[in-house]
């Protein structure tokens, strides 16, 4: 015969719910809970009297007649997160609720090329508790840092030091995992199975969405577009992957790199999405190009793995509509025709705040599971 789980399991179960999906009333609760609500009703009962949670007049609603019913509702200031992005111009880090409501943003210019993330550990800290007081919100409601890194989290052996730093758990995963789990959670991915989430905004990667869950493969190494081969593989200088003629050598470091080979001056990246929004003919080409270039490896993809969707980086603003031409084409002419026929091709909803949000999303994940 099935037991049902304690009482207090249950309760961390309902109070990581509301956590990530705001003012629910009793039996919108229990549905999301899959708990019968006579359970539901006893347990919140007991968190309303031990004052972790409150209850709040819901929203009305035009369909509903009387009364409209009182909502439930975590008591106190919400938890937070800070998202930290590691990059080659410094070092940018984000606070944000659970509901992915951003409270502070911050960058600072740290030099980060060829130095072992571990080493920006001690700046980091310092960066994180100057921000935590700049905006006020006290070190008791920050329960995880989120470190974005540019390369698979196996390359930091350890988080240990910082964790002992702040005194809260810290998460590493790769940032276009970050981004995928974003879209799926608050973008383009909500709704949607399976995606793939294309970052092209800072660098090249993918981040695989399947069963509604990030892949990250058997080594943590899934999604990483960027090592994939589009050159015969003695041909092309080397990767730091210890490949030849990988997706990332043949694309460059940026976007200001790869569209500044048609031009004689070097362009950074505001100035290139300027000349995108301006319809400037070159750069357009340029972009459709390097939508047909990341298109050939997700024709592939897209053949193998059939996803529902490939969703574009955000950030790419206005030079956005030619790759996502360049890429529809590719998988049009490449994939298999009933996958060419069913999979979208969608702009990310997110923009720069894909991996912070994705930051938010994972810690929810996590906390779900843990309860």
């Amino acid at each position: 015969m099935q037991t049902s789980p304690p009482a207090r399991t249950i309760q961390r179960h309902l109070l990581a719910l509301l956590e990530v999906s705001g003012p629910l009333t009793r039996a919108e609760l229990a549905d999301l809970a899959g708990l019968p609500p006579t359970t539901v009703a006893g347990v919140v009962k007991g968190l309303l009297r031990s004052r972790h949670l409150d209850e709040v007049v819901s929203e009305p609603r035009s369909h509903q007649a009387g009364r409209p019913p009182r909502a439930l509702v975590l008591a106190g200031p919400p938890r937070v997160v800070a998202v930290v992005g590691l990059r080659d111009g410094g070092l940018r880090l984000t606070l944000a609720t659970a509901a992915g409501e951003v409270l502070t943003d911050r960058s600072e210019a740290v030099s980060t090329r060829g130095r072992d993330p571990g080493s920006l550990f001690a700046p980091t800290a310092a960066m994180l508790l100057a921000t935590l007081r700049d905006a006020e919100v006290s070190r008791s409601r920050l329960v995880a840092v989120v470190l974005g890194v540019a390369h698979p989290q196996a390359q930091i052996h350890s988080a240990a030091p910082l964790e002992e730093r702040v005194g809260v758990p810290v998460l590493v995963e790769n940032d276009a995992n970050l981004g995928a789990l974003g879209e799926a959670a608050f973008g383009a991915g909500r709704g949607l199975d399976s995606f793939v989430y294309v970052m092209l905004g800072h660098g090249v990667g993918a981040g695989l969405v399947f069963g509604g869950r990030l892949h990250r493969g058997a080594s943590g190494f899934a999604g990483e577009l960027a090592h994939v081969h589009v050159r015969e593989q003695g041909d092309g200088p080397l990767c730091v992957c210890g490949g030849r003629g990988c997706l990332a050598r043949v694309i460059g470091p940026s976007l200001s790199e790869f569209v500044g080979r048609a031009y004689a001056e070097r362009l950074s990246v505001a100035q290139v999405l300027s000349l995108a929004a301006d319809q400037e003919p070159g750069v357009r080409r340029v972009f459709a190009d390097l939508g047909r270039t990341v298109g050939r490896p997700l024709a592939d993809l897209c053949t193998m793995l059939d996803p529902a969707a490939v969703v574009v980086d955000g950030s790419l603003g206005a030079a956005g509509p030619p790759v996502m031409t360049g890429i529809r084409e590719t998988i049009d002419r490449h994939a298999a025709p009933a996958v060419a026929d069913s999979v979208q091709v969608l702009t990310g909803e997110l923009g720069e705040l894909a991996e912070v949000l994705g930051g938010v999303a994972l810690v929810r994940q996590r906390s779900l599971d843990a309860s």
